[in-house]
């Protein structure tokens, strides 16, 4: 009887950490009301911090990927997941996307507004369906305004790329529908065939995948080696020198090495890019610094409440535009009444969009 004793002393002694997260589901009933069908498609599902600091096991593949972390702390990806990257966990997601289960999201009508429901697509028949899987509130757990509470690696906020992409904003890279499908976006949709490179010339009619800008290459703690794991022959955004968090933000004197150039045509851009009273305006003094997709036309950020923090210069509320309101030109030719701005250039101006 005395050994049985202390063998139950033991054991509980032991399920007390592994307990420590699992509070908010003590008595209601079943493991099932946490671990459900695809556990990866669940993280932001839980009422509470519940999963991230109890897990350990002596599978080799189980320990690479799931971290020691802390209990009762906000969850982030680096609480559970070490530094490995997409590739390294997933070294076939491009090739072979077809061979995951990904979501498909379901859109109401209302601009810049995060997706309404996912449908599971199992097994995923569009590269983006694994991707939002997990970059978005299906996988982050809630958003606010395209941000979700998590950090990053580059340690700054995810952002919820469902949201940014949605048919319904007024302007998206064409991940899930095609600019001339873009249906939240006013009339001029596409852009001019002069301010695109090859193979993007067919201006409005195709759809671009997350591996036409982002890499997928086992070097690095994102892939790539780079912020973002972005890739191309240029990979400098929004700073002048590629793979940084901070420092001299592109301007449209200092932008050689401009990750746009890599598919936009910097000569066909435009007078707004190529005037010589714009030199010394930084990128992110007009446009947003994650440029998947926004609330105003044309990538357009603005110095407005609506801003979320994450896609102002610096992405941390920092660096903020110096448009205060935009208005898209219908021919496509702009002149200082597109926009107002607070750098004493240009006047008020009526009917803008801004966040």
């Amino acid at each position: 009887m005395k050994r049985i004793v202390i063998t139950l002393s033991a054991l509980l002694a032991m399920a007390v950490p592994a307990m420590a997260g699992h509070v908010s589901t003590i008595g209601t009933g079943t493991c099932g009301s946490c671990h459900r069908t695809n556990l990866i498609t669940q993280h932001g599902g839980f009422d509470a911090p519940v999963c991230q600091t109890c897990h350990d096991s002596t599978a080799t593949a189980v320990k690479d990927t799931i971290a020691s972390g802390v209990a009762g702390q906000p969850y982030t990806c680096s609480n559970c997941h070490g530094a490995e990257s997409h590739a390294q966990k997933h070294p076939d997601y491009v090739a072979n996307f077809s061979t995951y289960n990904g979501v498909e999201p379901k859109y109401g009508t209302t601009a810049w507004t995060a997706p309404t429901s996912y449908t599971p697509v199992t097994p995923a028949a569009k590269p983006y369906q694994l991707c939002v899987k997990c970059h978005s509130s299906n996988g982050l757990g809630a958003t606010t305004n395209g941000m979700s509470a998590i950090v990053g690696p580059s340690g700054l906020n995810l952002t919820d790329q469902a949201w940014e992409f949605s048919p319904n904003n007024r302007s998206a890279h064409p991940v899930i529908v095609t600019l001339n499908n873009q249906v939240g976006s006013p009339a001029p949709r596409a852009l001019k065939v002069a301010e695109m490179k090859a193979p993007w010339t067919n201006v409005g009619n195709q759809v671009m995948t997350c591996a036409d800008c982002h890499d997928f290459v086992e070097t690095g703690p994102q892939g790539s080696g780079i912020t973002w794991s972005l890739k191309g022959t240029n990979k400098a955004w929004p700073y002048t020198v590629a793979g940084v968090s901070s420092g001299t933000f592109q301007s449209m004197r200092s932008n050689s090495t401009s990750f746009c150039w890599n598919c936009h045509n910097f000569s066909g851009a435009g007078e707004v890019h190529t005037t010589g009273d714009h030199d010394s305006v930084r990128c992110v003094d007009c446009h947003i610094r994650v440029p998947h997709g926004g609330k105003v036309s044309r990538l357009i950020g603005t110095a407005t409440s609506g801003l979320p923090a994450r896609y102002s210069g610096d992405g941390k509320g920092g660096a903020m535009p110096r448009v205060t309101a935009f208005k898209k030109a219908a021919s496509g030719s702009y002149s200082e009444s597109s926009c107002s701005t607070n750098c004493g250039e240009h006047g008020p101006i009526s009917g803008g969009e801004t966040w």
